[in-house]
C-alpha cells in the first residue's frame, strides 16, 4: 500500500494485495488537501473496501475484496522507500498505524480525540521565600516572609523543622508553638503551585527560650569527680550534669575561693600555681539558665613532690628505642596501635618508629604535665608517601584543633601548626598556619620540627631555623584527650612515615634553644651560667612578696626576653624588654599574683640563652 498527493491535491490510497494490483483512489472532489491548512486524514482497507477519511468524515470508499500483501521494503513516511523519490514538501504529525481496519465511528473518534490542542503543562516553580525571620517567645516561634511569585500563581507553602514538613499555610507566616525549650531548630519554607512545582527552601536557625512556667528544678550535681596532679598543678574533671531543661554551664572555686566559670561543655579546668605536696580542696557546681544551682560536690587531694628532667619544663620524651616509652621521671608511656615497625636510623644513634599509613599509632595518657599555658613540640620526621584519599595525615593530636593542639601534614606537605588558645577576646581562639613555601617535608628525608607557641605568636621551625610565624595571642586551652601519634584523636587520617625523638615541653623555647636543640638534642645549660653572671648584679628582695628588682649590666644593644618558670619547669610569664630599655641597669618584676612557692627567673638576651636565677615567693 501507498498513501500518494497528486498535483491536484487529492491524497490517493493505492493498495496491493490478493485481489490483484492494483487499487487506486483518491478522496475526491472537493476534498484536496489545502495548502497551509493541516488536515486529519485516515486511510483504512478492511478487507472489503478501500475508505479514505478527511477530518473524520468519510470521503470516498471502494469496493476492494481480500487481504493485503506483505512486503520486505521499508516504511518510508514523506518520500518513496524503493525509489528513493518523490519526496513531500509539507509537514505530518502524530503518524498512526493499525493492523486492523477502524469503523466509521472509530476514525471519528480517532478525529476527535487528535484535535484537542494540548494542554499546556507548568514547570516554572515558585520563587524562594525571602526573607525568612523568626520571632522567638519562649517556646513558641512566629515565621514570616516575604511572598513569593509564580508564572500560574502561587498555592501555598510547606513549611519544615529540622527537615520535616510539618505544616502547609496559604499566607506568608506561620506560627508552631510548644517546642522544647532552650533547642536549636532549623525551619525552611518552600513555595509551590497549582501544578505541584516546588520552590527553592529557604531556612533559618533558631533557639527556643525558656518555658513560660517557672523553672525551679536545679541540675543533678556533678559526679565522678577526678583530679589529675602535679607538683603545681591539677586538672580537675567531672562527669556532665543532667537538667530538666539544659544545664547551662559550671563554677569551680579551690579552697574555697572562686576560680572560674565554664560553659555547659567543659568539664574539665587546669589549675596552676600550687604548691608542692599540699592539700586542696576542688569544688563544682552546675547551674541552668534559670539561675537554679545544683548541690555542690568537692574533693580533696594532695599536690606531687616535684620531678626534676633532664631539660628544663622537658614533661615528655618519646625516643622510640625499641618501644613506645616516655623517658621522663613522668613516664607517661605510649601504647603501640596498629603494627608500625622500629627501624634503625643511619645518622643518629637509636631507632626511630615507622608508620605505613594503615592503623598505626601511638597513643599515650593525657597527663597534668602534658597541660601548660605555652608549649614546644620537637621531633624528627621522615614522610615516607600520602594517602591521597585524605586531604592531610595527622603527625602528632593532643586536643585536637577544636581544643589544644594539633600538628599535621597536608597533601602540599607544608606541616601545619594549629593551636586552640583563650585570649580576652575569645575563649576559643584558632590559629591555623604552614611552614610556609620553600619549607615542604620532602618525601624520603629526615627533618626536624619544631611548634611553638608562645602566647603571643605561633612558630615553626624547620631544622632549626625559623620557617614561619603567625600572631595568636592567649594561653593554651586544656584538653582530657589522650597525646595521639601518627593520627588524629579520633583514630583516623594515619601518618605515612617515620617519627623519631617526639619531646614536648611545658614552655616556649627560644630560636636559639630551639637551633640547639636540633644542632645536639638537648636545650641543657647550666641553670647559673658564667656568662649569666657577667651579667646579673642582684636579685633583691629575695624571697619576696609583690615586686622584685634585678640589678643588671645589660649594655642595651640587644633586646632581653625574661621567662619565669616555676619549681616544674613550667613557663608561667614572660615579657620582652626592649634594648632602649635596659639603660638604667634596674628591671623592676610584679611577683604579686604568684602563688607561694620557688621560681627561676631565665634570661635569653640577644636571642642567646644566658641561663636563670632562683627566687621565692612569699
Amino acid at each position: 500500500m501507498k498513501v500518494s498527493l497528486p498535483a491536484q491535491g487529492k491524497p490517493v490510497f493505492t493498495t496491493n494485495g490478493d485481489f490483484g494490483c492494483c487499487s487506486d483512489m483518491d478522496s475526491g472532489d472537493g476534498n484536496e488537501l489545502q495548502i497551509g491548512v493541516w488536515t486529519h486524514v485516515v486511510m483504512v482497507h478492511d478487507g472489503l473496501l478501500d475508505k479514505v477519511f478527511i477530518n473524520g468524515v468519510l470521503a470516498n470508499e471502494k469496493d476492494v475484496v481480500g487481504n493485503l500483501n506483505s512486503t520486505v521494503h521499508p516504511l518510508g513516511i514523506g518520500y518513496d522507500p524503493i525509489d528513493v523519490a518523490n519526496y513531500f514538501n509539507g509537514m505530518m504529525d502524530d503518524v498512526q498505524a493499525y493492523n486492523f481496519g477502524m469503523s466509521d465511528q472509530e476514525v471519528a473518534d480517532l478525529f476527535a480525540a487528535q484535535s484537542v490542542p494540548p494542554t499546556e503543562t507548568d514547570t516554572e516553580a515558585p520563587t524562594a521565600p525571602l526573607n525568612l525571620f523568626g520571632d522567638v517567645e519562649n517556646t513558641n516561634i512566629d515565621l514570616s516572609w516575604r511572598a513569593s511569585t509564580d508564572n500560574v500563581g502561587v498555592t501555598g507553602y510547606n513549611i519544615s523543622q529540622d527537615g520535616a514538613v510539618i505544616m502547609n499555610t496559604i499566607g506568608a507566616s506561620a506560627s508552631i508553638s510548644d517546642l522544647e525549650p532552650v533547642t536549636d531548630y532549623t525551619f525552611g519554607v518552600t513555595a509551590v503551585d497549582a501544578a505541584g512545582n516546588e520552590s527553592i527552601m529557604t531556612t533559618i536557625q533558631l533557639t527556643t527560650g525558656l518555658d513560660s512556667a517557672p523553672d525551679t528544678i536545679p541540675p543533678s550535681t556533678p559526679a565522678n569527680l577526678m583530679a589529675s596532679t602535679g607538683a603545681n598543678s591539677v586538672v580537675f574533671s567531672w562527669d556532665a550534669s543532667t537538667d530538666n531543661v539544659g544545664v547551662a554551664g559550671y563554677i569551680v572555686w579551690v579552697d574555697g575561693t572562686l576560680f572560674d566559670s565554664l560553659a555547659a561543655d567543659k568539664l574539665s579546668v587546669f589549675v596552676g600555681g600550687l604548691d608542692p605536696v599540699t592539700l586542696y580542696t576542688f569544688e563544682v557546681l552546675a547551674f541552668d539558665l534559670s539561675g537554679n544551682d545544683s548541690e555542690i560536690a568537692d574533693l580533696t587531694v594532695e599536690t606531687n613532690e616535684p620531678i626534676i628532667t633532664a631539660e628544663e619544663g622537658l614533661v615528655a620524651h618519646y625516643p622510640f628505642e625499641g618501644n613506645a616509652d616516655d623517658i621522663t621521671p613522668f613516664e607517661n608511656h605510649g601504647v603501640i596501635g596498629g603494627d608500625p615497625v622500629f627501624e634503625v636510623v643511619g645518622d643518629r644513634p637509636g631507632m626511630a618508629l615507622v608508620f605505613d599509613g594503615d592503623q598505626d599509632s601511638v597513643l599515650a595518657p593525657n597527663a597534668v604535665q602534658l597541660i601548660s599555658d605555652y608549649t614546644t613540640v620537637g621531633f624528627w620526621a621522615r614522610v615516607d608517601g600520602q594517602n591521597f584519599q585524605d586531604p592531610e595525615s595527622y603527625i602528632l593530636d593532643f586536643g585536637h584543633w577544636d581544643e589544644r593542639w594539633k600538628i599535621s601534614l597536608p597533601q602540599h606537605l607544608k606541616v601545619v601548626w594549629t593551636t586552640n588558645s583563650k585570649n580576652s577576646v575569645l575563649p576559643n581562639a584558632v590559629s591555623d598556619m604552614d611552614a610556609g613555601d620553600g619549607n615542604e617535608l620532602v618525601i624520603g628525608f629526615w627533618w626536624y620540627v619544631t611548634m611553638v607557641h608562645d602566647g603571643v605568636d605561633d612558630i615553626v621551625y624547620i631544622d632549626g631555623v625559623e620557617a614561619n610565624r603567625k600572631t595568636a595571642e592567649g594561653t593554651l586551652n586544656s584538653t582530657a584527650r589522650q597525646l595521639r601519634m601518627g593520627s588524629s584523636y579520633s583514630g583516623g587520617l594515619y601518618f605515612i612515615g617515620a617519627l623519631d625523638e617526639v619531646k614536648i615541653y611545658n614552655k616556649a623555647l627560644t630560636g636559639a634553644e630551639v637551633e640547639k636543640l636540633f644542632e645536639t638534642g638537648t636545650t641543657s645549660i647550666p641553670f647559673v651560667s658564667a656568662e649569666l653572671n657577667k651579667y646579673i648584679d642582684v636579685l633583691y628582695p629575695n624571697p619576696g612578696t609583690d615586686r622584685m628588682v634585678i640589678e643588671h649590666h645589660f649594655n642595651g644593644r640587644e633586646d632581653l626576653l625574661i621567662r619565669v618558670f616555676d619549681a616544674q619547669g613550667r613557663q608561667i610569664d614572660a615579657q620582652q624588654v626592649n634594648a632602649s630599655d635596659l639603660g638604667n641597669g634596674q628591671i623592676s618584676w610584679n611577683i604579686t599574683d604568684y602563688a607561694v612557692g620557688h621560681y627561676s627567673i631565665n634570661f635569653v638576651y640577644g636571642g642567646e640563652n644566658l641561663g636563670s636565677v632562683p627566687f621565692i615567693k612569699q
